[in-house]
C-alpha cells in the first residue's frame, strides 16, 4: 500500500461521511456504514462499568504521529555447514517517522513512512476493542546498517544503509481480564474515556515473521554467498497495566510490564551455491539451512508509559514511551 493510496482512502471516508451529514435519503453504502458504526458503538459500551469508562462524544478519529524509533535486529547461530557460527547485529537509525491514521472506535488503519531519508514503511490495521485486541503490522526498511560476522568470513562485514531489506510481519494481541472498569484501548487508541483510575491483570501474544535479504551483490559476495536470513519467534506474556486519571480525569497516565515467553524460535539462512557439473561448468542454486540458536525459549522484558489529555471526554493528544520508541500524536475528531 502506498501513500497516495491511503490519502485517497482518508479523502474518499471523509467525503462519505460529509455527504451522509447532507443528504436526506442516504445511499446503501452510507446506510451500511451507519449500521456498522451502531455496532461499533454498541460493542464498545457492552457490559462496561460506566462510573469507570464512557464512550469518547466523537467516533470518527484522524490522527498525525511522529515516530522517533529505530529498528535492531539480532541473529546467532552455530553449525551451520560451510558458515559454520555466524552473528548479526544491525539498527536503524532513530529516525522522524510520521504516520497517518483513520479509524472508528477501535477500529483503525495506519500508514507511516520516513521522511527524513525514505527508508522505511509501515502499515498498520488493528482492532483495540474493551476486552480483546488484535494489531497487524507490516513493516519494511532498507536503512539497517552494522556488521555481520561469520567463521567462514575474514572478520567482521560491515553493512551499509541500503545494503539489505528488512521484511516484517508483526500480530500482537491482548486480553484484559477487567475490561468492565478498566480500558488498555484508552491509552492506546483512546477509543474509551478511563473517568476513573482502575487497573487489572492482562494476557498478551506476540508472533514474528521476519526477512532480511542483501540488495548489494558485493555485499553477498563477502558473505561467501549468503542472499537471505529468515527468522519467526512468537510469545505469550501475562502483565499488568494501570491508567491513573488525575485532575478529575482530564489526563490519562497509563504504565504497564509484561514478561514475554518466546516459546518458537526458529531461523534460516539462504547461500548461493555453485555446483561443479561436468565439462568444468557450474550450476548455480540457493540452499536454505536452519540455524540452530543456544536458546531456544528466553524471557523478554515489555512496559510503556502513556500520558494522554482528555478535554471534555475527548482525547487530544497522546504521548507514549516504550523502550526506545517515542511517539507523540495530535487527534482530530470528528
Amino acid at each position: 500500500m502506498n501513500i497516495k493510496f491511503f490519502l485517497s482512502l482518508l479523502c474518499y471516508f471523509t467525503f462519505n461521511i460529509y455527504v451522509c451529514a447532507q443528504e436526506a435519503e442516504p445511499t446503501f453504502l452510507q446506510r451500511t456504514m451507519h449500521k456498522v458504526k451502531d455496532y461499533l458503538d454498541k460493542r464498545s459500551i457492552n457490559r462496561i462499568d460506566t462510573n469507570y469508562l464512557a464512550l469518547p462524544i466523537y467516533g470518527w478519529k484522524a490522527a498525525v504521529t511522529v515516530n522517533f524509533a529505530g529498528v535492531n535486529t539480532a541473529v546467532e547461530g552455530h553449525n551451520i555447514p560451510t558458515y559454520k557460527d555466524i552473528d548479526v547485529n544491525m539498527h536503524s537509525s532513530l529516525n522522524g517517522h510520521t504516520s497517518l491514521m483513520l479509524g472508528y472506535r477501535g477500529l483503525s488503519a495506519s500508514y507511516s513512512w520516513d521522511i527524513a531519508h525514505g527508508y522505511s514503511r509501515d502499515f498498520n490495521l488493528a482492532w483495540f476493542g474493551k476486552q480483546v485486541g488484535l494489531e497487524y503490522r507490516s513493516h519494511s526498511t532498507d536503512g539497517l546498517h552494522g556488521v555481520l560476522d561469520a567463521s567462514a568470513t575474514e572478520g567482521n562485514v560491515p553493512v551499509r544503509r541500503g545494503d539489505t531489506r528488512l521484511k516484517a510481519t508483526i500480530i500482537n494481541g491482548y486480553y484484559v481480564f477487567n475490561y468492565k472498569k478498566y480500558s488498555l484501548s484508552a491509552a492506546m487508541k483512546q477509543s474509551l474515556i478511563q473517568k476513573r483510575s482502575q487497573g487489572s491483570v492482562t494476557a498478551y501474544a506476540a508472533f514474528l515473521a521476519a526477512r532480511l535479504e542483501e540488495k548489494d551483490q558485493t555485499l553477498s559476495s563477502m558473505l561467501n554467498g549468503i542472499t537471505k536470513i529468515e527468522f519467526y519467534q512468537a510469545a505469550l506474556g501475562l502483565g499488568y497495566g494501570y491508567n491513573y486519571t488525575p485532575n478529575r480525569g482530564r489526563w490519562l497516565m497509563h504504565i504497564s510490564a509484561a514478561p514475554l515467553l518466546v516459546f518458537f524460535n526458529k531461523s534460516f539462512i539462504t547461500a548461493n551455491v555453485g555446483i561443479p557439473l561436468p565439462g568444468g561448468s557450474q550450476y548455480s542454486t540457493d540452499i536454505s539451512k536452519e540455524v540452530h540458536t543456544k536458546n531456544k525459549f528466553f524471557l523478554t522484558r515489555g512496559s510503556q508509559s502513556i500520558y494522554a489529555l482528555q478535554h471534555k471526554s475527548t482525547p487530544i493528544s497522546r504521548y507514549r514511551s516504550a523502550g526506545k520508541q517515542h511517539t507523540f500524536q495530535i487527534r482530530i475528531w470528528c
